[in-house]
């Protein structure tokens, strides 16, 4: 599987609400995402130079200001190839989920996997029916960066694909006014280590 993926950094989420109204966004549900990265074993390969993720999350769904009113809380091991393009965050990606994700933490921790950080994200799931295609909107709020950011998502099937719903996600990103140029390809992961260097 390869998830299509466009980022785009915004500044007034609540105009983002009331345009996704306007072309006929269903808000799903709302998450908060609790990620930790893990890197290998010291002296094997290096995640950073690779461009590749490994990481377990922890997935608590709500709805619109419930957020004591946990609906379900669910966690998956996932790992992200390095990206496919330059323009966007396509990877292959597989997933995996966990029945105890402790067990598995622990696994990783034996097997002298290495924790880099947990990167919280508060996030909102819309879905637009566009060009027989249905597309995922997350709206985050990333605690660490004070920021807010758009991610727009497609699943292609094979490589062949990829360019086809890129494209389709740029073109979508149109209507709200961004186009390639907004496109940000480092991971939260990323922009989160680079801003602790600053």
């Amino acid at each position: 599987m390869i998830e299509v993926e466009v980022k785009i950094q915004i500044s007034d989420p609540f105009f983002l609400r009331n345009k996704f109204k306007q072309l006929g966004g269903i808000y799903k549900l709302s998450l908060i995402h609790e990620d930790i990265y893990y890197n290998m074993p010291t002296g094997l390969r290096d995640f950073a130079k690779t461009d590749e993720a490994l990481r377990i999350r922890s997935s608590t769904e709500y709805k619109n200001g419930e957020k004591n009113k946990t609906e379900k809380k669910v966690f998956y091991l996932t790992y992200k190839g390095k990206k496919l393009d330059q323009i966007s965050k396509s990877r292959h990606e597989i997933e995996l989920k966990l029945e105890n994700a402790n067990s598995m933490k622990e696994i990783l921790a034996n097997l002298g996997f290495r924790e880099i950080l947990t990167v919280k994200k508060e996030r909102e799931l819309y879905e637009f029916e566009y060009k027989d295609n249905k597309i995922e909107a997350l709206l985050d709020y990333l605690p660490a960066l004070n920021s807010y950011f758009l991610e727009v998502e497609l699943i292609a099937q094979s490589s062949e694909e990829l360019s086809e719903k890129r494209d389709q996600l740029f073109r979508f990103l149109l209507e709200f006014g961004y186009t390639q140029k907004d496109s940000i390809t480092e991971s939260y992961l990323e922009l989160i280590i680079k801003k602790s260097k600053k």
